[in-house]
């Protein structure tokens, strides 16, 4: 169960492990961190006693956690999910996450430090659009795979690209030897209309805000240079304590780069995957007639 933030995954996946006496496994890469809560939209308590859900909460931001990690600790978890009820659920939307556990990913090469090092006084010298620009000369089609206003994600699959003298497509491209041979894996979305998926984004983005996310961002302030905190909703919101921007302004620009985020994944999940996308009104009357 992949696709867009805000398109509702968490709650048809529930409804569909329920009708599938089965788990869920978290696929997104900040729902795994045990400090960050509102700003990452993790499943409410209620939804948690419904399913038992694994990989949410289980590392502290301190902690080093990729993709790769993340796929070996839960392996056996889904392989004896497969074997006991005949099925599991992967929810979240970080599609590179999906294809760890999956397909798995190319062993990622050690990077040359003098490269890494010239690279980060690039970006001190000239900024991120310079290295932005860099990467789509070695990669035209990063921007499907890689946040462009996030410096270290530019800055490392720069490193990737020059390393390994390959495309980001082809660094993470599939492996012909998938962890679970013999199973069938079906790649589900909820489609919405643009304009109403954003409509929704604007709306959690609000909703986040009168739930306590000021007073979240806040608490970890000492935190902030911390890799695990550079993302959407928590960065802009570090800039307006800095005194740098308005709150009115860190709120605008966290919906406009949710929004940006999400068009990101649509593109990962319909270029990578062989993605279904159901639409939203659709759901109730797929989730009727599911069999595996």
């Amino acid at each position: 169960m992949g696709g867009p933030t805000a398109s509702g995954k968490t709650a048809v996946a529930i409804e569909l492990a329920l009708k599938l006496n089965t788990e869920i496994i978290n696929v997104d890469s900040r729902q795994v961190y045990k400090e960050l809560h509102i700003g990452v939209a993790k499943p409410s308590e209620e939804e948690l006693l419904k399913v038992t859900h694994h990989g949410v909460s289980s590392v502290g931001i301190h902690e080093h956690y990729n993709a790769g990690m993340h796929a070996e600790h839960f392996e056996s978890t889904i392989q004896n999910l497969l074997s006991a009820n005949g099925s599991a659920i992967l929810c979240g939307g970080t599609g590179l996450y999906i294809e760890a556990i999956i397909n798995g990913l190319d062993d990622m090469p050690e990077i040359d430090p003098d490269l890494r090092s010239e690279i980060l006084d690039e970006f001190v010298a000239h900024g991120l659009d310079r290295l932005v620009q860099v990467l789509h000369q070695l990669d035209p089609n990063a921007g499907t795979l890689v946040a462009l206003d996030n410096p270290q994600r530019v800055m490392r699959a720069i490193e990737l690209c020059i390393q390994t003298q390959k495309t980001l497509s082809e660094i993470y491209s599939q492996k012909p030897n998938p962890r679970f041979p013999g199973a069938h894996v079906i790649y589900l979305g909820i489609e919405y209309e643009r304009e109403k998926l954003y409509q929704r984004i604007n709306q959690r983005v609000d909703k986040m805000i009168a739930d306590g996310l000021m007073a979240e961002v806040e608490s970890l302030l000492p935190h902030q240079s911390l890799k695990s905190l550079q993302t959407v909703g928590y960065s802009e919101l570090f800039k307006h304590f800095a005194g740098e921007v308005s709150k009115t302004e860190a709120i605008d620009s966290i919906k406009q780069h949710t929004r940006n985020y999400a068009k990101r994944q649509i593109t990962y999940f319909t270029n990578r995957f062989p993605t279904r996308w159901i639409a939203a009104t659709e759901w109730p009357k797929y989730l009727r007639n599911f069999e595996l």
